[in-house]
């Protein structure tokens, strides 16, 4: 019975796991599609014109990107760390996660709104 009990701990946990990592993901995905319009503001308060502007968005969505795949890769190696020692660490490694992924979203909800 103790076997049992071990496997469906384990599926528990590993099923956390993913959930978590997936929810950060899809956080990170939400920070993008924030950032892009502030940073396309931030670009035309500096004076950027008509032919600047696309240059601007394609490279900040490059670095988005780029930052998107470390973030991904980054994420789960700390979430898996954080399981390791055990639930209760994994759940607070999420939340200064989201809570820093929260920050980003609101800074840049504002940028516009503050900047113009």
């Amino acid at each position: 019975m103790s076997i049992m009990k071990d496997v469906g701990n384990t599926a528990l946990h590993v099923v956390t796991f993913y959930l978590i990592w997936f929810a950060s993901c899809g956080l990170f995905i939400l920070n993008i599609v924030t950032v892009l319009p502030a940073l396309r503001f931030i670009a035309i308060a500096f004076g950027a014109d008509q032919w600047t502007l696309p240059a601007v968005h394609r490279f900040s969505l490059l670095v988005l990107a780029v930052a998107a795949v470390i973030f991904f890769f980054w994420s789960e190696a700390g979430y898996r760390r954080a399981s390791k020692l055990g639930l209760g660490r994994l759940l607070r490694a999420f939340a200064w996660v989201t809570a820093a992924q929260l920050a980003v979203i609101v800074v840049a909800y504002l940028i516009p709104r503050m900047v113009l």
